[in-house]
């Protein structure tokens, strides 16, 4: 059996459709995981919904290389192939609209995407409107989900990962008391902080458990006054949601006065390959941040049924890198979450398939084990990661 072949039935054995007992071959594979329901003639459309170019690009390809590693991998559903169907929003909320409009216009049967909060809002309204079933991967604003009920998503929310920041800075860290860095008058962060504070609050059954809260100027050019006072503070966790570019000035100033005890804890935006630069150039500097995966070699993750390494593995044969972006799991995440639903469905029918999506449960992605509530929004684990050896590795789960 070629190592494709192993990938793909690997990969169904863990996705909760029932498969037959005994199966041991591709054919097999297809039969259970893809039945014939279908003429064989015809195709099935996923439409994939992001930045091709301008300033978001970058992500948009992290994700678009998660979906077409598995369309690879299973590429046929109800007995018809799947095209895949693209749409570029050229970073821009201005061509959103007519991005969006267009990939109507190739008659998805479902849409996948997209990256930029202000784009997914857009997206959510149209698609809405003609009843086509929507999964955001990476986008986090409630109001994607909240006002329409075609609309899933794979990544957890600003609220979850506030919650799961703080569980792991009290159980794990074991620290009662913590600090917390931000940007001055930044909205976009303001639920990441809220969640992480009320949590501790609940935790420790102390109001006063944020010894320090620094607000830093946009305009700052010196580091310096702010991690003084985290210093004199006495915390050794800080809840930092700000951006990498921040990070590093950050960082940069703790290590001069040697503030080398605190552990700097990030939301999901900072796991990506510019943090382990970073912690390569800081390596005094203590950090840690949320996944949407849990970040292990195949020959340390403990629990088998995730399909990490089942993805690693295709993911490493087809770009020859070690480490995937979480845009890339969590791309080729939301295409299978999509095809089983379209399977379950028996049909192209976008009320059905979504229906269909509102029952998945348990599902098992190299993501980690996602579930939707009623309202689209997934229940799944969050882990905690810190850079060892260039390499992420969880060290925490928070359920």
């Amino acid at each position: 059996m070629s190592k494709t072949r192993n990938i793909a039935l690997a990969l169904v054995l863990t996705v909760g459709v029932t498969l037959m007992t005994g199966c041991t071959t591709f054919d097999n594979f297809k039969e259970a995981f893809f039945s014939e329901k279908g003429a064989a003639a015809d195709t099935v459309k996923i439409g994939i919904l992001e930045p091709q170019t301008g300033n978001d690009s970058e992500k948009g390809r992290m994700k678009i290389e998660g979906i077409e590693l598995a369309h690879e991998i299973a590429g046929e559903v109800l007995g018809k192939k799947v095209e895949l169907v693209y749409a570029d929003t050229q970073s821009s909320i201005y061509v959103a609209e007519s991005a969006v409009t267009d990939l109507i216009d190739k008659k998805p049967v479902i849409v996948l995407g997209s990256y930029g909060e202000a784009v997914s809002l857009v997206a959510s309204q149209k698609l809405g409107k003609v009843k086509i079933p929507a999964i955001a991967i990476t986008a986090t604003n409630p109001l994607i989900i909240k006002n329409n009920e075609y609309y899933f998503r794979v990544t957890f929310t600003d609220a979850s990962q506030g919650k799961a920041l703080a569980d792991y800075v009290f159980e794990e860290l074991e620290q009662a008391k913590a600090g917390i860095i931000k940007m001055e008058n930044e909205d976009t962060t303001s639920e990441l902080v809220r969640q992480f504070t009320a949590e501790m609050e609940k935790l420790t059954e102390d109001e006063n458990c944020i010894a320090a809260s620094v607000q830093i100027s946009p305009k700052a050019k010196d580091y310096k006054g702010y991690l003084e006072k985290i210093k004199a503070s006495g915390v050794k966790a800080v809840f930092m949601p700000v951006s990498l570019k921040t990070a590093d000035k950050v960082f940069a100033e703790a290590q001069k006065i040697g503030l080398r005890d605190v552990t700097f804890v990030a939301p999901k935006d900072w796991h990506n390959n510019d943090l382990i630069e970073l912690q390569n150039r800081y390596q005094g500097i203590k950090i840690a941040v949320a996944s949407n995966f849990m970040s292990t070699s195949a020959e340390e993750t403990a629990d088998k049924d995730i399909l990490y390494n089942q993805f690693l593995k295709a993911y490493q044969d087809k770009f020859g890198e070690s480490e995937p972006p979480e845009e890339t799991v969590l791309g080729f995440d939301a295409y299978m979450i999509g095809l089983q639903a379209i399977e379950k469905a028996g049909s192209i029918d976008g009320y059905l398939v979504k229906e269909a999506l509102k029952g998945t449960n348990h599902f098992k992605g190299a993501s980690g084990e996602i579930s939707f509530d009623e309202t689209g929004e997934p229940t799944k684990p969050i882990n905690v990661d810190v850079i060892k050896d260039g390499k992420f590795v969880s060290v925490y789960t928070a359920k």
